[in-house]
């Protein structure tokens, strides 16, 4: 797959939970408004505004009607010689800034530029790869000074051990213990950071990821089992509450 790819996304559903990425994301919004949380701010972008989510900063997109033209840049764009990828990685990361809200119409226009080079039927990589590094040149002049956050690396490496590990029986002892601090430290940390608790967190990681899994043949049964329920009852209680339906109504609407 090519590193670079763009998304259209309108009419969207509170269904991201919060995740991280190797990637740039660029967001334009070319209607309405839409609410990112980022770290546990919120972030409301409007009509004709842009920003971008920098490489692995927590985040989650919440419901809007919007329409975003949204962009990704991977690192792995910049992986042809260590001396480059080393240089993207000085300036693109959690500590520098999570996120930056673009005015500049230079960089609008390259990311819309970006967008339309990756749309056309014949792609020019040669063409796609000097918009991007123009791109990020231009970013990287308008980043603030790194400002390092409190245990984030740790916080990071809780939610990896979630995805990882979503189907198997999970404490917060358990969590706690992966990343060697304690359990008052892991819950401050998803306060800080997420706005809620390990444990909820873990439960909406499962419900959403049983969303995927029942666009697949696998039964109700097996996908409660696949996202670490403990009994199915349990996970459709879980799933109405969360989604106003059973898992058999959402696999039948979708």
């Amino acid at each position: 797959m090519f590193p670079i790819h763009t998304q259209h996304i309108e009419n969207t559903e509170n269904d991201m939970i919060y995740h991280d990425h190797d990637s740039l994301e660029f967001i334009y919004c070319l209607h309405g408004d839409v609410s990112y949380l980022i770290n546990g701010e919120r972030i409301t972008v409007h009509k004709g505004e842009a920003f971008m989510i920098n490489t692995h900063v927590i985040h989650a997109r919440l419901s809007s009607t919007a329409h975003l033209m949204t962009v990704s840049i991977e690192r792995d764009s910049f992986s042809m010689h260590e001396s480059l990828l080393s240089y993207f990685d000085s300036f693109f990361n959690h500590e520098h800034a999570p996120y930056i809200v673009i005015h500049d119409h230079t960089i609008h226009a390259l990311i819309t530029k970006l967008y339309g080079l990756l749309n056309i039927p014949k792609m020019n990589p040669f063409l796609i790869l000097s918009t991007a590094s123009e791109l990020v040149h231009l970013v990287s002049m308008i980043l603030p000074v790194a400002k390092p956050l409190d245990y984030y690396d740790k916080m990071l490496e809780m939610i990896h051990y979630l995805e990882d590990n979503i189907s198997q029986k999970i404490t917060i002892q358990n969590i706690a213990d992966h990343v060697s601090i304690c359990r008052s430290r892991c819950c401050s940390l998803f306060s800080q950071y997420l706005h809620t608790s390990p444990m909820a967190y873990l439960n909406e990681l499962r419900l959403v990821h049983s969303t995927e899994l029942l666009s697949t043949n696998y039964s109700i049964v097996t996908i409660s089992k696949m996202c670490g329920f403990s009994r199915p009852s349990y996970f459709n209680t879980q799933f109405k509450k969360r989604y106003h339906m059973t898992p058999l109504e959402y696999r039948h609407s979708s």
